[in-house]
């Protein structure tokens, strides 16, 4: 009588969390079985390990993740293991294989066209879209960029704010040919602003921008004041050594 419990206690818990299960979209499911031919089939995976059927915040971030890597690149595999602890602990062993805490799911690995070699999400950042694409980004040679964000404009940036007053001027000319209608003019729209009132320009629109997305806006105006975010983010530098001039900030609507 207690085994019939417990197992009609066990479905009546799947068939919960199969209903709050979040889909992902492009997402390959991994088992023991088919882990390693997978994984090495592709010159670099992305593979989160959870429970069996996850849902909430984390998921989500992961589902749009696989989303936007699979419209940039066909390199990346991004997958999911779902790990069981009930029944027959299915891929429970190859948690334990990859060192995976049960207890701080979901846990994120990077492999390099081998399960011997990986990297594991830092356990200190939160799982959100554009902290996997920093991930990603930063530890392979593959490019998925925040939304808004231009490959292209990203590189040609790089050390902009610390760039002599006649290199920013000559690169602003140069994009401002490559800026068509989308958001490479912003790019050059920023460019201008940093070059005429210095690095202090990137914080003061950066706590402009996001009074504006805090407040009571449509949808569409919040997606694009995030993607102005996020362009503005391309231009940080680690070390500032140009020394920010002392002029009069425009105060012309961006």
């Amino acid at each position: 009588m207690m085994r019939i419990l417990v197992t009609l206690l066990l479905a009546a818990l799947v068939a919960r969390h199969a209903t709050w299960a979040i889909s992902c979209a492009g997402c390959v499911d991994l088992d023991e079985i088919n882990f390693q031919n997978t994984v090495e089939r592709f010159p670099f995976a992305v593979v989160k390990f959870d429970i069996a059927f996850p849902y909430g915040e984390k998921h989500e971030a992961f589902a749009a993740f696989s989303t936007a890597a699979h419209k940039v690149t066909g390199e990346l595999l991004v997958a999911t293991v779902g790990i069981k602890d009930y029944g027959e602990l299915e891929n429970k062993a190859l948690g334990e294989r990859f060192e995976v805490d049960e207890k701080k799911f979901p846990a994120i690995l990077l492999f390099k066209g081998s399960v011997e070699q990986f990297v594991k999400f830092p356990s200190h950042l939160e799982v959100t879209l554009d902290n996997l694409k920093a991930f990603v980004s930063s530890n392979t040679p593959l490019y998925i960029g925040r939304d808004g964000c231009l490959k292209e404009f990203n590189d040609a940036i790089k050390n902009y704010a610390n760039l002599p007053d006649e290199a920013q001027l000559s690169l602003i000319e140069k994009l401002e040919a490559q800026q068509g209608s989308g958001s490479g003019k912003y790019y050059v729209l920023y460019m201008r602003k940093i070059h005429e009132n210095g690095y202090d320009f990137l914080e003061e629109e950066t706590k402009r921008l996001l009074r504006l997305k805090a407040g009571k806006v449509t949808a569409a105006k919040k997606l694009e004041l995030q993607q102005k975010l996020n362009i503005l983010e391309a231009f940080r530098v680690h070390n500032l050594t140009k020394v920010t001039p002392e002029k009069e900030s425009s105060k012309e609507d961006l």
